[in-house]
């Protein structure tokens, strides 16, 4: 038998498949696809991955799930569109650039700021898309897009200006998430919540005004020691109170100290909870009366800061629970969403306790402003003291808190001017698209997704740094700031643009006149430019807008992580569904993240980072084996469903295993082809084999699953199903009962013919399958396969192949054959129960039957024999082959004992039929002896050929 290259064993696997990368490069496999022209396209639309730092294994596992399915639409004969992107923009970059700038002065500082930030940005990039198209990704490297690039940057101001028209943006005063350390405001997207992070909690009393409301509740008392009790995390927002809220529903209760005469209001419900801590559960108090919170309203109350004569109101609000606390909650509408929601209701002053620095803002107390609002040793430190007798209680309280997901601290809500999506006016378009026109993948996973779409309350697009596309307006020099924004305007900028080449034009430029058209320059000397910058969500969330304009802004599929939930398909999906009123995708599909061996998520400040190339050529911290690219993609496929991607030694090891034993048994498949000829020596459908013809109609089954899978991006599933067919059907059961016809029989014998007729649709169908995700593998078994079909035929890229059909012939197979096999099957199951490890051809097989059973099993035998009438085969024993033993006697159910009963008779339901073939098996060993040549014991003597060897060497 000819030794074909692909013997050749697992080892030196990155050499061999860097080979191929080189004989079939990427870009050349996709030129060839985009003049496809007649094909249908497929359009992948991808995420920007962040143009810093090197790509980690969450890179690699987002972009080699997308190779897979790009390289197996290519196969089902599309044409593909897909293009790799960057986000150019953020605060890393920013900071990067700041540690490289040198200047001094203010103005050129933002200059060089910008200036650096992009050349940093586009160093990364190159860094990142090399390595990208190291890991042989298939893709438009030469047509990148990046979200700074001018032609990107005027696609969103444009989009800005439609959403602005339509009156879905708008600028105003609320509360934000503000990092001190950035000093900027955050999108929700942008925070990571700490669940160890430590905040000093303070029961605070708030003393009432002694009036006639007050009066009327507590008649006959004297009510100028009277104090609504509250509870509060963030003693800095103190500062900025202007009410306390009740719910009108809960019981309040006053609560008496008889040593100081002072008088408490708390919730009912909340009452055991205070009496964990002093002076309640040290000091006895009784309950003095009662009331409803609705009753509480339009009691006001003197400011715990402010020693002034100015009251403040308590109002009624359902936010307010009696889960933690005291059932009264403080207001301060510069710092909480739902306190600010109450300013509007209630007409209440925003009044910011902290400033953009994260210090107090209070210039009226000395001792109180300009300290670190989150520092328990400053600014928590110095209010504790202030308030002083006012402060019943102040402990360490460890709960969740939101931090900059960038900076690792802790931010603050803080009333700002920003711009704003009116999200209120998507959020139900936005879920009908994605409820009637989206299908999310893994499936289930777009429940979150709805549930994210409807709790967003609103999306702050602003941001205050100088790395970024500027919004692009102007505010008048009076009090007011009126916003100044037209058509005009945006015109001129756009123009000015594309002359630049840049917006970094808009901070640089001296004169405000070279921003505005000629006709508003009359009214450049009242004019300031905006200084604020877009979301970097905004910019990436654009996307579709400008990469996907020749495809009508729309794409069959985007594919990121499911984090990308609540960030890029968010704001793709709100951005589109302002501009064209539906989604920008026809389906999503979500990957999990990957963790380590223990399940931990990858952080450099545990250690557990797992490198790429470490996964690939070896080696690292977990000791990797060279894996190579073809498995380490087949542990992406099984893993990238799963919400944790587990990334260790033992997992890919694995892999590796399973990759190795399905070369094993194609490369088997392939040495038994090494002469055969398709158009040669083929067997029709009709005259294959029993055994042939169903592992045909096996194959079929098995290919019809894996497209459904593969079409529903359950890639995991489709995988597993070829990979379990290989390692069940073809290799424990196909190719051991036919080793014996394929090696012992004549080369160009019928039996020999009918399965080397089968193995070349297994090898082709199933390499074919293999192919997406095993793209290299794949290409050596074609390079062979081609050499089998026509010796000089030019050796192509497997990819610009379509997948084979099969004739749809082969789909059925007659009722008779479904029977026989299950029954065949059934007594292999049996008899290799009872071998137990040990070689079955050594043993004979008695089956005990019924006379009917009897009768079933030489309609079976019919079955299996059946041949064309062409053939002669005077020493083929089928049932012996496929059961693998010596021999097959049959003997009748009365030879055994009387007392044999139903429980001891094994029995199969036939398919197709309503019968069963009941039978009992005794296995034996065999009184035959080994043939010297097949190693089958059917010998009648010692060392003596069988009569089947004896007369093919005659005949020879």
């Amino acid at each position: 038998m000819p030794k074909s290259k692909f013997a050749s064993t697992m080892k030196n696997r990155v050499k061999c498949e860097n080979n191929i990368k080189q004989k079939f490069p990427v870009n050349q496999l996709w030129e060839w696809q985009t003049k496809q022209l007649c094909r249908p396209l497929f359009v992948l639309h991808s995420g920007p991955p962040y143009a810093n730092g090197p790509l980690h294994i969450g890179h690699f596992l987002n972009n080699i799930q997308k190779d897979i399915i790009v390289r197996y639409k290519l196969l089902d004969g599309h044409r593909i569109d897909f293009r790799p992107g960057w986000d150019c923009h953020g605060l890393p970059i920013e900071l990067k650039a700041l540690q490289l700038n040198k200047t001094n002065s203010n103005k050129q500082n933002q200059i060089t700021i910008r200036r650096l930030a992009r050349q940093f940005a586009t160093e990364e990039l190159e860094k990142q898309k090399n390595e990208f198209h190291s890991w042989g990704i298939l893709a438009d490297w030469n047509n990148c897009y990046r979200t700074f690039n001018k032609e990107y940057i005027i696609d969103q101001i444009k989009l800005f200006w439609k959403l602005y028209q339509k009156g879905l943006l708008y600028r105003q005063y609320k509360p934000v998430n503000w990092s001190p350390t950035v000093q900027s405001a955050l999108a929700e997207s942008e925070l990571e919540y700490n669940d160890k992070h430590t905040s000093t909690a303070i029961y605070v009393r708030f003393r009432l005004k002694n009036d006639a409301l007050l009066s009327s509740l507590l008649p006959q008392l004297n009510t100028e020691n009277i104090y609504a009790l509250i509870w509060t995390t963030t003693p800095w927002s103190l500062i900025g109170n202007q009410a306390v809220a009740v719910n009108e529903k809960l019981k309040y209760l006053f609560i008496k100290f008889p040593s100081t005469n002072d008088i408490y209001i708390v919730a009912e419900s909340l009452l055991n909870n205070i009496k964990k801590y002093p002076p309640f559960s040290n000091d006895q108090f009784e309950i003095i009366g009662n009331c409803l919170g609705s009753q509480l309203s339009g009691v006001n109350y003197h400011h715990p800061i402010y020693h002034d004569d100015k009251t403040y109101p308590i109002v009624t609000s359902d936010h307010v629970t009696d889960e933690l606390g005291t059932g009264l909650v403080h207001i301060a509408p510069a710092h909480g969403s739902d306190d600010f929601l109450l300013s509007i209701k209630y007409n209440l002053s925003c009044v910011n306790a902290v400033n953009t620095n994260g210090q107090l803002h209070c210039p009226t107390i000395e001792s109180l402003h300009g300290r670190n609002a989150l520092d328990s040793k400053d600014g928590i430190k110095s209010i504790l003291e202030y308030l002083n007798s006012n402060i019943l209680h102040h402990y360490e309280f460890t709960h969740s808190y939101p931090y900059d997901w960038r900076a690792k601290k802790p931010v603050l809500i803080l009333g700002s001017q920003q711009w704003f999506i009116d999200t209120t006016r998507l959020r139900d378009n936005a879920c009908k698209h994605i409820s009637e026109d989206v299908k999310i993948f893994p499936e289930g996973a777009g429940k979150s997704f709805l549930s994210m779409i409807t709790k967003r309350p609103y999306w702050c697009i602003s941001r205050q740094r100088s790395w970024g596309v500027p919004i692009p307006v102007f505010y008048t020099k009076n009090e007011n700031k009126e916003l100044v924004i037209n058509e005009e305007m945006i015109e001129h900028l756009i123009k000015s643009i594309q002359e630049k080449d840049s917006i970094d034009f808009w901070w640089s430029s001296t004169d405000i006149k070279e921003l505005l058209p000629p006709s508003m320059h009359n009214q450049a000397e009242n004019l300031i430019r905006g200084d604020d910058i877009f979301d970097v969500w905004f910019d990436s969330g654009s996307s579709f807008n400008s990469v996907l304009k020749d495809f009508n802004c729309h794409a069959d599929l985007y594919c990121e992580g499911h984090d990308q939930f609540n960030g890029w398909f968010l704001s793709s999906l709100l951005l589109s569904t302002g501009l064209q009123s539906r989604a920008p995708f026809s389906n999503i599909f979500v990957h999990g993240f990957v963790v380590d061996k223990n399940n931990q998520k990858m952080s450099k400040s545990i250690g557990n980072v797992i490198q790429p190339s470490d996964m690939i050529y070896g080696g690292g911290k977990e000791k990797f084996l060279e894996n190579g690219f073809d498995v380490c993609r087949e542990w992406v496929t099984r893993e990238s469903y799963k919400q944790q991607c587990k990334a260790s030694t033992e997992d890919l090891n694995k892999a590796y295993k399973r990759v190795f034993d399905i070369r094993n048994v194609l490369k088997f498949i392939l040495g038994n082809l090494y002469d055969y000829q398709p158009d040669e020596h083929r067997i029709s459908n009709e005259d294959l084999t029993a055994v042939d013809r169903y592992m045909a109609y096996r194959l079929n089954q098995i290919l019809t699953i894996y497209h459904n899978d593969f079409d529903r991006y359950r890639m995991y599933h489709g995988l597993i199903t070829v990979e379990d067919f290989i390692q069940g059907d073809l290799s424990s059961f196909y190719c051991s009962v036919t080793k014996d016809r394929l090696y012992c029989n004549p080369s160009d014998s019928y039996l020999r013919r009918s399965t080397q007729t089968v193995f070349y649709l297994l090898l082709k169908c199933l390499n074919e399958r293999l192919a997406p995700v095993m793209p290299y593998l794949a290409q050596e078994l074609y390079n062979e396969l081609i050499n089998i079909e026509n010796k000089d035929k030019k050796i192509n890229d497997i990819f610009e192949n379509k997948f084979t059909v099969l004739d749809k012939q082969l789909s059925e197979i007659p009722s008779e054959l479904a029977s026989a096999m299950t029954v065949v099957l059934h007594l292999r199951s049996t008899f290799h129960s009872v071998l137990q490890n040990r070689r079955g051809v050594l043993f004979d097989i008695i089956l005990y039957l019924s006379d009917k059973a009897k009768l079933q099993l030489q309609q079976i035998l019919n079955t299996l024999q059946q041949h064309p009438t062409t053939v002669k085969l005077d020493f083929w024993q089928p049932l012996e082959e496929l059961l693998q033993c010596s021999r097959v006697q049959q003997r009748s159910l009365s030879d055994l004992d009387n007392d044999l009963t139903e429980e001891n008779i094994s029995s199969v339901d036939l398919p197709l039929l309503d019968d069963k073939f009941n039978y009992i098996m005794k296995v034996q060993h065999s009184t035959l002896h080994s043939c010297p040549r097949c190693r089958l014991q059917i010998s009648e003597n010692e060392e003596q050929l069988c009569s089947r060897c004896s007369f093919y060497l005659q005949k020879t």
